[in-house]
This record gives C-alpha cells, structure tokens and sequence, in this order.
C-alpha cells in the first residue's frame, strides 16, 4: 500500500558555497538531504537557487547517498545555462552525475531542479551535490532552497 501522507519539505538553512581550487569537484549542498532507509523507494524533487561568481562559470546538479548503491536511480536533472535556456539531462541513474558542468550560468539568477525516484541499497542520507565549472570561482546554493520527498512503499 502506497502513503498517502503527502511530501515531506526540507528548507536549506545557509547558504553553501563550493568554489573549490580543482574545477568541476563534485560536493555536498550541505543541510539539503533527507534520511532514506535501505529497499524503501522515495520520490524526490530539489529545487534550487543559486548564484554565480561570472557568467562564464558553469555548474552540474546531482545526488549521492552516504551508503549503498544507486541501484534503481532515475532522475532529470534541470539548470541554468543562459537566462533563456537550461542544460537538462534525462534519465540519469548514477551518484554524481552527469559528469561534466556545463559552461555558463547567470550571475544573479539561476535555478536547478533534480527530480525522480530511488530505492537504496542499504540505510543512508541522500543528498544534492553540486560543482562548480571554474576552479576557485563560487557557485552558491542560496538558503530557502527545497528538497521535497515522500516514501512510496
């Protein structure tokens, strides 16, 4: 029988910062994560602001957990490239991915959107992580960022 409790909301808190000195090191979005328990299957959808140092640094957008494997992942992944246009990647079914950042953001305005359904492996913490495109220059997951999830079985 499926839940009918409804979607569970986590509200990033700070703002996180991954501006490190390797281009396109994947990290945590630290706060912006939910516990999952092993051969359960959730339904998740992040949606995230954020900022960029310049136009010219790009991001990739992707989910990991902290133990098992990502067996039984799916999910499309959806962020800025210009203001008028997105990177999307469907159907995605490994940790850390896609494996590339793409090339451009906005500086001020930019929104990634990660959505899907997973079954762990084993208990964990499942969580977004994200990268910069340009050593040392900032990409910033803004505070009141979302992730919203609902055990399905």
């Amino acid at each position: 029988n499926a839940t009918t409790s409804g979607l569970t909301a986590v509200v990033l808190g700070s703002d996180v910062t991954n501006n490190n000195a390797v281009a396109n090191t994947i990290a945590d979005v630290t706060g912006l994560s939910f516990s999952v328990l092993a051969n359960k299957t959730y339904y998740f959808k992040f949606v995230i602001r954020y900022t960029a140092a310049a136009a010219t640094t790009g991001s990739r957008w992707g989910v990991n957990c902290t133990a098992g494997l990502a067996t039984n992942l799916t999910f499309t992944s959806e962020y800025t490239l210009t203001a008028t246009t997105s990177t999307r990647n469907a159907m995605v079914q490994a940790f850390d991915s896609p494996a590339a950042s793409n090339a451009t953001s906005v500086v001020a305005v930019n929104k990634a959107i990660i959505e899907g359904h997973f079954t762990p492996t084993a208990d964990g913490t499942f969580i977004a992580r994200f990268a910069s495109e340009v050593a040392n220059s900032a990409i910033v997951a803004k505070a009141g960022s979302v992730v919203y999830y609902q055990q399905t079985n």
